[in-house]
Formats: C-alpha cells, structure tokens, sequence
C-alpha cells in the first residue's frame, strides 16, 4: 500500500447532520484497514444506492456533495432517503469504477495520494457503510477502507461476501469462526462458481485475524 498525505471529508445527506470539515489523513506505521467482517459488524446500516449526481470537480462549499439515491437495504432498520459523499462524479464513460472481482483493496484511487475514495462514476451502483458516531449517523470509512465501492448488481461478488459476512456479525462473537469456517467449506465446494471460490478464498483471510475467537 502507498500512504501518503490527503484531504478526507465526508459529507452526509439531507435530513441527517453535516460532517465535519476536511481534515488531514495520515496512518501509523503497522495500520490495517478495516477487514469487511470488522465493517459489517461496526456499521449501522448497510446500502446499495445509485450515484445520481455531484459537482465536477471539487467543491469546498457547504452543501457540495455527491448525492446518492439508496436502493436496497442490506443491513440496518431502515433505508435512507438520500446519502451525500463530498467528493466528485465523472460523467458516464469516464473515471474508472472499482474492479468487480476485488475483495480485498479498496479503490484504486484511494492509494492514489487521498486515504479514501472521493471520485465517483454517475450513474454507478455503490455499497455503503454507514454508522453511528457521536448520536448521527455518518459513512463509515477507514483510510483505504472498501467503504464505498461500485458494485455490477445486487448479486455481484462484493454483495454476495457482504451479506455473508453481515449474516456471520451478527452472531454472538463466540460463534463466528465456527460459523465462517462451514461457510467457507460451503463455497469451496462449489468449484464451477468463480465468486464462491474468490468469497472462500477472503473468509480465509478473515480467519486469520487474531482478534476472532
């Protein structure tokens, strides 16, 4: 990964509290970015939703953000109206939407000097995090976090992992590598499935992270 120093700011939608100014981003050595078994167990609601517009290009104006338009519901008690990223959108057939057969990293333009994603394709469908930070709900990213990337439909391979790990948090703690390991030996089987292969293959790492029992 490339750590480098940047502008993070995160914008939040209508009838929802603005965030907080811009501020600098920079990580500590030994810094791993949120696995998404973490952001799935930390987010409050879940969504996939549309990039329906934004400023072309970027606007430090209160109020100047992309605004997404949430359709679909994956984790959470409620869907959103509408969601707001400060950041910019490319008109369709220009900027580059994320690699649908990545699990592991982020955008690519996060490592491209911003520690989080602020370009944004019209038009996209994107997943979101989103949480509960200070009583407002806010997006819920990380530097170099998979907190916001374009997905190709509702059953696409970063949807299908999501889901699953959704389903895998809400467990008691003490029951989820257990939980993680059958399905993880579910999709392996599935040996003409690329997706599966590719969702088995991340469980894998999520099992190694020391910090699940």
């Amino acid at each position: 990964m490339r750590f480098g120093p940047g502008i993070v700011s995160l914008g939040l939608a209508a009838g929802l509290i603005a965030a907080s100014p811009a501020a600098a981003c920079s990580v500590e050595p030994g810094y791993r970015a949120p696995s998404a078994l973490e952001m799935a167990e930390q987010a409050e609601i879940v969504l996939l939703g549309i990039v329906e517009s934004g400023p072309l290009e970027y606007d430090s104006r209160v109020g100047a953000a992309v605004v997404v338009r949430p359709t679909q519901l994956l984790k959470g008690a409620s869907l959103p109206a509408e969601w707001r990223l400060s950041g910019t959108v490319a008109e369709e057939g220009y900027g580059v939407p994320s690699d649908p057969r990545e699990l592991v990293y982020a955008h690519p333009q996060s490592f491209a000097g911003m520690c989080v994603r602020t370009l944004f394709v019209r038009g996209s469908t994107i997943l979101l995090f989103l949480r509960r930070s200070n009583g407002h709900l806010v997006a819920h990213w990380g530097p170099f976090a998979r907190h916001a990337e374009d997905v190709p439909s509702p059953d696409s391979r970063w949807v299908r992992a999501v889901r699953l790990y959704i389903e895998v948090a809400a467990l008691p703690p003490a029951e989820r590598r257990a939980a993680l390991v059958a399905r993880q030996a579910a999709l392996a089987a599935r040996t003409g499935d690329a997706d599966a292969q590719a969702i088995a293959a991340d469980i894998g790492r999520q099992l190694q992270d020391p910090n699940l029992r």
